[in-house]
């Protein structure tokens, strides 16, 4: 098997270009379906309108089938394939732009976005377009196809032909570049566009997720087979296969997505409990220390959540921000993290560093909303826990979004030993 990449002899992409060439339309329409949010994304890059950018991709697509046999060494596809866009899209821009329509001229349904709505979403958009389109072109180009699908800094690299080094130094300077408001719009504006976002996609993904949960290596090695894109999708939390594989014991799936490609970020490394790629990554650019995930988390939060205590160590070292946001709805900390995740121990060295025992999570509609660390040790009966906590200066008066307090919650989840110490603090 190549260690680079899962695939098998039909599935590679030499060998869907070879079956392309043969006149196989289903190895060809494979060939679509992985490069097409590459196409997409960086037609955008250049033309700066969906619209015409997918013209442009889907033009390139034609091109590319015709023009098969003039490629000379398939694993060049990538590359080749970028000419192609890039010539399309120079195409468009030598044509005179069509004019838009004006604003009232468009008609709002009344089964759509109300007026207001529509008028809201289009300045977010302005914003979003208006601070990415301020970057230079090779940094725009980048973060496009970074952010708009599941490609890996490997994939972008051979689309742009430049080193994986280069493809890092650009996303680097293009986050810095972006102010951090404007950076979330920017990838949720991304990732609702893109043209794999379907449900199909979506009931893959958690078909893979399942299965590297389970431990189901048959099952994962099909579907990355059949999407090679899941290999870097993420649930809503941010986990991919490889997190939910090493942390549920699974190590014939975690070598199996190693051998497939998979090249953990600083997210995925601190996740999964690589505490020396942590600190490489780190050491090559110090601004990931307390940077977040695109789900919204920060090394320092992943590492503790499932519980890796020499990550969370080698982290809190660095100078780590104990007491860091989550940008996700869930406005967690690291002792949130951590707690959600039942890992005491790393709870404790969380509330050694510095942790703010009394901060409140926040995600208003999610369960326990608006809980501080002691909630989380009253609804689990982390006894010892409470009393480090209280020690502390945990306040047993805070209340969550329902109105509880840690006594409450004690009761309802029938932690009897919890609710005798917390009764007790209370005299």
């Amino acid at each position: 098997m190549d260690k680079n990449r899962l695939t098998t002899d039909s599935t590679s992409v030499a060998a869907l270009i070879a079956r392309s060439r043969a006149g196989d339309a289903e190895a060809f329409a494979m060939l679509v379906r992985r490069f097409q949010d590459m196409a997409v994304g960086y037609g955008y890059a250049l033309l700066h309108d969906f619209q015409l950018a997918e013209d442009a991709a889907q033009e390139a697509f034609f091109e590319a089938y015709r023009s098969l046999d003039q490629l000379r060494e398939p694993a060049a596809f990538a590359g080749w394939f970028r000419r192609i866009v890039f010539k399309q899209c120079d195409r468009i821009i030598r044509r005179k732009p069509p004019t838009p329509a004006p604003l009232e001229a468009i008609e709002i349904r009344a089964s759509g976005p109300s007026q207001a709505e529509a008028l809201e979403r289009q300045e977010m958009n302005e914003r979003v377009l208006n601070a990415v389109e301020q970057l230079p072109e090779h940094e725009r180009a980048t973060l496009l196809l970074f952010y708009i699908s599941g490609y890996s800094h490997k994939e972008v690299g051979a689309f742009l032909d430049v080193p994986v080094t280069t493809v890092k130094k650009r996303l680097h300077d293009g986050r810095d570049h972006l102010r951090a408001r404007l950076l979330e719009l920017f990838e949720e504006n991304l990732r609702e566009r893109r043209p794999s976002r379907d449900e199909a996609f979506a009931a893959r993904l958690m078909a893979l997720l399942k299965a590297a949960r389970a431990g189901d290596a048959g099952a994962v090695k099909a579907l990355l087979e059949s999407d090679p894109r899941l290999l870097a999708a993420r649930d809503p939390l941010g986990n991919t296969a490889l997190i939910l594989a090493v942390n549920s014991g699974h190590a014939e799936v975690a070598e199996l997505l190693f051998a497939a490609g998979c090249e953990p970020d600083v997210y995925e490394a601190a996740a999964i409990g690589r505490t020396a790629q942590v600190a490489e990554l780190i050491a090559c650019d110090a601004s990931l220390l307390d940077s977040h995930s695109p789900e919204g988390f920060t090394p320092l939060m992943l590492a503790a959540h499932f519980g890796h205590l020499g990550a969370v160590e080698f982290l809190i070292a660095r100078g780590a921000n104990v007491n860091a946001v989550a940008r996700h709805e869930m406005r967690v900390t690291a002792l949130h993290a951590a707690l959600f995740g039942r890992q005491v121990e790393t709870a404790r060295r969380l509330v050694e560093a510095g942790a703010d025992v009394n901060a409140q999570r926040g995600g208003a509609g999610w369960p326990r909303a608006g809980w501080t660390a002691l909630h989380y040790a009253a609804a689990c009966g982390f006894v010892e826990l409470i009393e480090v906590l209280v020690a502390r200066g945990a306040r047993l008066d805070l209340r969550d979004a329902q109105g509880r307090t840690p006594l409450d919650v004690a009761v309802e989840e029938k932690q009897e030993a919890a609710e005798i110490i917390l009764r007790g603090r209370e005299r």
